[in-house]
């Protein structure tokens, strides 16, 4: 039976025959207009003691709390949504995603295996046939996403995967809570917990795809799902309120979305410190390994002569805001230290930006004043400044000749290591139509700074 209640809101109502259950009401979509009351709960979290709630309320709730859980805040999605991600960390996150996938079909399995009524029974099976593709098995879901793995992402061998500690805890605490939990508990946990999340988890995973370069035709396995697990979230719901005459129903469903959620959060949180972790391994094996790397550099490739020219790295020239300079890079064959030459003509600055490493600047030619954090420093010939990791910091050249000063930088660590567009965080990509900030804050604190006398 269908109806359509009040407030813009669209429900499904099905009976299905469950001796002692609540006619399960299934919400499809419910506009903020929709006027209920709050739900008593002991704390913000998806933890609240026995209430005794409507379960058309209840449901309500529940999505409320999942759409709004922590869980949508872990950096992996932050790091997706802002590509910076690359293809070879993608072939990381999802190898180990693989796992989970592969055993999707056993979560189901398990729920199907604790469901005494029949009617429910064959509710899950429908869901578990369409995951194992229905009459045609090479289109089971666990071998798209198989596909996905080989031909958009290149992992070829799959058999050699190592999986991490992380991923077999993710997937052995995912089946064994179905597997050992009240139907009811896991139903919630799969219905709201999982399949309800799919359509907007996945989402944010093919931005991320996408801005790395996988190309749309690649991510055929989260179109399918983004589509189609809406439905198998819906048959999941009927199994939980077919439950809801079960005392303290609504506390454990909450309890049952919280602990897939957070389940995922870890597991999703663990990915990205795994990601960061491998960006830098190359660098602390070496670390440890005591070799010289003098036996892997080009021979000659320790001595730069001031008047050779170093590789350029960046320039920039914005009149408005007064910002004339180039940096070019030395030629040393170094793996965390990454040393250039900043030159700046008389009477113009560099920009007034921020980055991830850290900077020693050396004044080799030149005066002027360096601002850390809107502290101006004044130099010479000889002058070394510190600029510490994400201070704001800008050069200005008072001088009569071009200042050139050496700048000394741990990039070759923080460039690996850093998840995130560098050269967005580094560089003034927009300053030609910004507000003459930069110029300004310089002035300012050159003349509050004026009557101080030079620290020695």
């Amino acid at each position: 039976m269908r109806a359509r209640f009040g407030h813009g809101a669209h429900f499904v109502v099905c009976n299905l025959g469950v001796p002692n259950s609540f006619s399960c009401i299934t919400i499809f979509s419910v506009r903020k207009s929709l006027s209920l009351q709050p739900i008593p709960s002991k704390s913000n979290s998806l933890s609240s003691g026995e209430v005794d709630v409507d379960p058309l309320q209840a449901l309500v709730h529940l999505e409320e709390q999942q759409a709004t859980h922590p869980f949508w805040e872990n950096r992996l999605f932050l790091a997706c949504k802002a590509g910076a991600l690359r293809l070879e960390d993608f072939r990381y996150i999802f190898s180990q995603y693989y796992l989970y996938s592969k055993n999707f079909t056993r979560y189901l399995a398990a729920l199907l295996a604790n469901l005494e009524d029949d009617l429910l029974r064959a509710r899950i099976t429908e869901n578990l046939w369409e995951e194992s593709g229905g009459i045609d098995i090479e289109k089971r879901h666990a071998q798209i996403f198989r596909r996905f793995l080989q031909e958009g992402l290149g992992i070829d061998d799959l058999a050699s995967i190592e999986y991490a500690d992380f991923s077999r805890y993710f997937v052995r605490e995912y089946l064994d809570f179905i597997l050992h939990g009240h139907p009811m508990e896991a139903a919630a946990f799969l219905s709201l917990g999982t399949e309800g999340i799919v359509a907007r988890m996945y989402g944010i995973f093919v931005e991320g795809l996408l801005k790395a370069g996988v190309p749309q035709e690649q991510l055929a396995f989260f179109r399918i799902h983004m589509e189609c697990d809406d439905a198998h979230a819906f048959t999941l719901q009927q199994v939980m309120l077919s439950f809801a005459g079960e005392r303290s129903w609504h506390s454990r469903c909450l309890d049952a979305v919280e602990r897939a959620l957070s389940l995922r959060a870890r597991f999703f949180e663990n990915l990205y410190d795994a990601v960061q972790m491998r960006r830098v391994r190359s660098v602390l094996e070496k670390m440890q390994a005591r070799k010289s790397l003098a036996l892997d550099a080009e021979r000659g490739g320790f001595l730069h002569r001031g008047s050779a020219q170093g590789t350029q790295l960046y320039s920039n020239v914005i009149e408005k805001l007064n910002i004339e300079f180039s940096v070019d890079r030395l030629p040393f064959q170094a793996e965390v230290l990454d040393p250039r030459m900043v030159h700046i003509p008389p009477g113009k600055c560099n920009e007034h930006h921020r980055h991830a490493h850290e900077t020693v600047f050396f004044v080799v030619q030149g005066t002027g004043y360096v601002l850390i954090d809107y502290t101006p420093q004044e130099v010479g010939p000889g002058d070394i400044v510190f600029a510490p990791r994400w201070c704001m910091h800008q050069t200005q050249n008072t001088g009569e000749e071009e200042m050139v000063l050496l700048a000394i930088t741990d990039f070759g660590l923080t460039g690996k290591g850093f998840l995130g567009d560098y050269e967005k965080t580094a560089r003034m990509k927009r300053a030609a139509t910004a507000q003459d900030a930069p110029r300004s804050i310089f002035d300012g604190a050159i003349k509050r700074a004026s009557t101080a006398p030079r620290g020695e």
